[in-house]
């Protein structure tokens, strides 16, 4: 009897200390090379996780960990200011088992003993995807033949077409990929740098002169770009589309909603959680130090950054995986009119019905939440109200048009 209520202590103290009760999940690391270890942490779902979907989320950067987006954006908690945590009940794993990924390498709680290791373009990035997913699937074969879905946000439009077209290139029958969104994504920077102006006009946040400015700049970057001096083409389109926000920041480039007057985002109570040692212990890290971003990863990857990746959207589209494209409105990084612009121009089989298509308006209980159109299995949402992170700022629509990507609606 004396052992039996031991145990009972030992057991109460246990989910004392683990912040993440109440949530059915499991974090993890799978090396996928000797010396490159890739971190997950799973959340189940809350529905029927033995039949709901396994979704995969990846924030974007390059160099940025995904617990951004568990933490901020769709995930189950929200941090609150004294590093405690509440529900968040708009989590995308409401109907899905989502599974954040810390990639590439040295990313978050990923890491490598080989800088050399660190991938430089999206074939790498998707051949390390591949061998990660591989095997996940082995140590959770449960997932094997489950519709699988890749999501993601920002620089994510460089990392999920690439990964979308490796796994449908494999043809692997336990790997049962049905589609990919892609939020606020960077895809296509060629048709996206000259939209810069066109949404910097729309939304009076430079003067006419300023215009005239961008319109040569943006000349000149589109003839830089068609070169090979990747790096100054880099730089100059970069400092053209960063002239329209200024410094001091006038203001978030992710939001042009807020003017930054006490600082744009602050995610530094991410690093100071996840670096807490009952925190680190509950999703057995306890060897490892947490960062939410990766200067290595950013500049190794700094040439791959003009890279066009809409070739692989038209694979997925042309074997029948579908691609859903969503912008918050309010975004200037990844703004929505950039999105527009490199959808319209994916040469695909439904590319003119694409064009021609009108745009519908999507409401949540009545209330307008966005406008899209589509053909076939491809989506483009303008999502109202919404900056750069989407699930963030609207997250109950957020989740509603998820549940909408996962019906195949979108």
């Amino acid at each position: 009897m004396k052992s039996y209520f031991l145990l009972l202590l030992l057991l109460g103290l246990s989910l004392a200390e683990n912040p993440f009760s109440g949530e059915d999940y499991e974090a993890g690391l799978i090396e996928i090379a000797e010396g490159d270890e890739l971190f997950y942490w799973l959340v189940r779902s809350r529905n029927d996780k033995n039949k709901d979907p396994l979704v995969i989320w990846l924030n974007g950067g390059p160099g940025s960990s995904s617990e951004l987006g568990l933490f901020y954006e769709n995930g189950p908690w929200k941090i609150n200011d004294d590093l405690t945590l509440r529900t968040n009940e708009y989590s995308w794993n409401e109907v899905a088992n989502v599974l954040y990924l810390d990639q590439p390498i040295d990313v978050g709680f990923s890491k490598t003993e080989h800088y050399n290791h660190i991938p430089t373009d999206e074939d790498a990035i998707a051949d390390d995807f591949y061998v990660f997913i591989t095997l996940f699937l082995e140590r959770f074969p449960e997932y094997k033949g489950r519709p699988f879905y890749i999501t993601g946000e920002s620089y994510a439009g460089h990392y999920i077409p690439a990964m979308t077209a490796r796994i449908i290139e494999k043809n692997n029958s336990d790997i049962n990929i049905v589609a990919s969104a892609i939020g606020n994504g960077w895809v296509y920077p060629r048709l996206q740098y000259p939209e810069y102006r066109t949404f910097a006009d729309e939304n009076e946040l430079i003067s006419t002169l300023h215009s005239y400015l961008l319109k040569a700049g943006f000349w000149f970057c589109d003839v830089l770009i068609g070169t090979k001096l990747k790096m100054a083409a880099y730089s100059h389109c970069e400092f053209v589309a960063e002239s329209v926000v200024g410094y001091p920041p006038a203001f978030n480039n992710y939001d042009i909603r807020d003017k930054c007057e006490h600082g744009c985002y602050d995610f530094s109570n991410l690093n100071k959680l996840l670096n807490l040692k009952e925190v680190r212990q509950a999703i057995n890290m306890d060897d490892r130090k947490y960062r939410s971003s990766s200067s290595r990863v950013f500049f190794k990857m700094r040439k791959d950054q003009l890279d066009n990746l809409s070739p692989k959207v038209r694979y997925s589209l042309d074997n029948g995986v579908g691609m859903f494209i969503y912008s918050g409105d309010q975004d200037y990084i990844c703004n929505w009119r950039g999105g527009e612009a490199w959808t319209n121009e994916i040469f695909w089989d439904g590319q003119q019905r694409f064009r021609a298509a009108q745009y519908q308006t999507w409401s949540v209980d009545d209330t307008p939440a966005g406008e899209f159109k589509q053909e076939g299995q491809f989506t483009f949402l303008k999502f109202y109200q919404a900056g750069h992170l989407v699930p963030m700022d609207q997250p109950k629509n957020a989740l509603e048009m998820f549940k909408k990507f996962l019906a195949r609606e979108f």
